[in-house]
């Protein structure tokens, strides 16, 4: 049987359930259970990551050998190693389930092999959703109090702000403390803004030509100088601040009645935003809870509420004034770097470029990427899926790993060896019966043991080099799956807006990058 554990931990830690001993646990009781029938050990592993959390690398290669076949057996130390979300783990389950393979949790002595295993499976995963959902509810309540008081609740400081450790009542807090330096840049910042009556995008083009740079010695991109004018806890909490707030629809906390506001402290705000998978995703004002801060403020009300006004006159339709090139927001550039779509007016007409964002906001020092008519590099990507359509076997070319090897050429010559071992071995002990209790017994006896460690080492390279061939077959076969939905959707594609087809290509495209000369795809 071939085996596999999966091991996981949120936070390193050396105590008993550490990603290692979860493996030499798993690993034990596979030998203590399954005496003789393991034929492969694999460990699949994450480490700092959350079980709330399916986009994990160990997990996901984990599934991957399941989907090909490679796995009869997968044992975990604990159930909520592999998920802490019933609706996650049951997925996980059914693709156990459906390829096979028997699942084992040690710590709470579950066997799939059992109807009451698999019942009490669900009840534990159950549990282990239940628990995390508490833990993180409690944390939320914790902060949201902290907060509501005006303390600082974790994470770098804002800029203009240091992060200062007080203590009030015998407990220690965490508060802002103004950086005089940073403060003075960011109110000249407000200032260029406001007096220059500069947009955000003139604002980037003129730092990077001044030389302006960040803390971080990196020129200012669009998004940095428009959080650093929206932020509030550098705005003093006046009265008229407060009904800013509370025009947006945010809680304002009832110890922060409207009368208390009189511009003494800065304006604390907790829940603008929430962390899912890894993004931060930005949360609506009626979420946001707002208070006065500990902290003192350094940008004065009339100018950050002139500012927030600024932004509320720039707001535009975001309806498609033009045509949506078919790899917007697909196809990157050489650096790495997304490639934006940059239009310009002619007398003919709209002409649409596809531009490299790093050249765009740090120069041509950055990246030298010229700009490149979006109709060549949409017309190199509709010819590749046109070829595709008309030959699936071409998709081989833009499917990662899809041209392997000859590895049935080198599996034949491992069965070889291993055959002339085994011969070797025979002879060996033939030799061994006829030489009795003589002196060459010894010396037979040696050799017999060097030919049976060379059959054995060459017997585990023969099991890898099978595991590579079944993943080479899983992968051609999931790349003809993919000429035929190409083929398809090629089929019907002027039917599709220009939206509709940009959306299709977003969703069979992996990976897309534009070198100046060629255009590479993965799929």
């Amino acid at each position: 049987m071939k085996f596999a554990t999966y091991g996981r931990k949120s936070v390193y830690s050396d105590r008993s359930d550490s990603v290692d001993n979860q493996e030499r646990m798993c690993l034990e009781y596979a030998q203590l259970r399954f005496p003789g029938c393991i034929e492969s050990f694999e460990s699949y592993s994450d480490e700092g990551l959350s079980g709330a959390d399916t986009n994990r690398p160990g997990l996901k290669r984990l599934l991957a050998d399941v989907e090909c076949g490679l796995i009869d057996a997968l044992i975990v130390y604990q159930l909520d190693r592999l998920s802490r979300d019933v609706k996650d783990f049951a997925n996980i389950y059914s693709k156990l389930e459906e390829k096979g393979v028997m699942f084992i949790s040690l710590k709470e002595s579950i066997n799939t092999n059992t109807p009451i295993g698999k019942a009490m499976m669900f009840i534990t995963a159950t549990f282990a959703q239940m628990e995390r959902e508490t833990i993180a509810a409690r944390i939320t309540d914790n902060l949201s109090g902290l907060a509501r008081k005006g303390f600082w609740t974790g994470g770098k400081a804002p800029q203009g702000y240091s992060l200062e450790r007080i203590e009030i009542g015998g407990k220690k807090h965490v508060t802002l403390a103004i950086d005089p330096a940073a403060a003075e840049r960011c109110t000249w910042i407000f200032d260029v803004f406001l007096d220059k009556n500069y947009t955000i995008g003139h604002m980037q083009t003129e730092f990077r030509k001044q030389g302006i740079r960040t803390d971080k010695d990196c020129f200012f991109s669009a998004s940095q100088i428009y959080q650093l004018l929206t932020m509030p806890y550098c705005v003093e909490a006046s009265a008229e601040v407060y009904d800013y707030f509370l025009k947006k629809g945010c809680q304002i906390d009832p110890n922060s009645p409207r009368e208390k506001w009189d511009g003494t402290h800065g304006v604390m705000v907790y829940g603008r935003t929430e962390q899912k998978n890894k993004r931060i995703i930005r949360q609506p004002p009626e979420k946001w809870i707002v208070c006065i801060g500990h902290h003192k403020p350094f940008i004065p009300s009339e100018r950050w509420l002139a500012a927030q006004e600024r932004f509320q006159q720039n707001t535009f339709n975001k309806t498609m004034k033009y045509d949506v090139p078919l790899l917007k927001g697909v196809v990157r550039c050489k650096c790495g770097c997304l490639m934006a779509v940059a239009r310009k007016k002619l007398k003919s007409g709209i002409r649409s470029h596809y531009c490299c964002r790093k050249r765009n906001q740090q120069g041509i020092d950055a990246c030298d990427m010229p700009y490149v008519k979006c109709a060549v590099l949409d017309k190199m990507a509709l010819d590749i899926f046109e070829k595709i359509g008309s030959d699936p076997h071409a998709i081989l070319e833009y499917v990662g790993n899809a041209k392997p090897q000859d590895n049935d050429g080198i599996l034949r010559g491992l069965e070889s060896q291993a055959s002339r071992f085994r011969t070797k071995i025979e002879r060996l002990s033939e030799a061994l019966a006829d030489a009795g209790s003589s002196t060459a017994a010894r010396y037979i006896i040696t050799q017999i043991e060097k030919e049976d460690l060379n059959l054995e080492a060459v017997k585990r390279e023969i099991e890898v080099v099978k595991t590579t061939i079944r993943k080479d077959q899983n992968t051609i076969k999931t790349a003809e799956e993919k000429s035929v939905e190409i083929a398809r959707l090629m089929q019907g594609l002027d039917g599709f807006s220009d939206i509709e087809r940009n959306e299709i290509v977003r969703e069979i495209v992996t990976e897309c990058k534009w070198d100046g000369e060629i255009l590479f795809l993965r799929l």
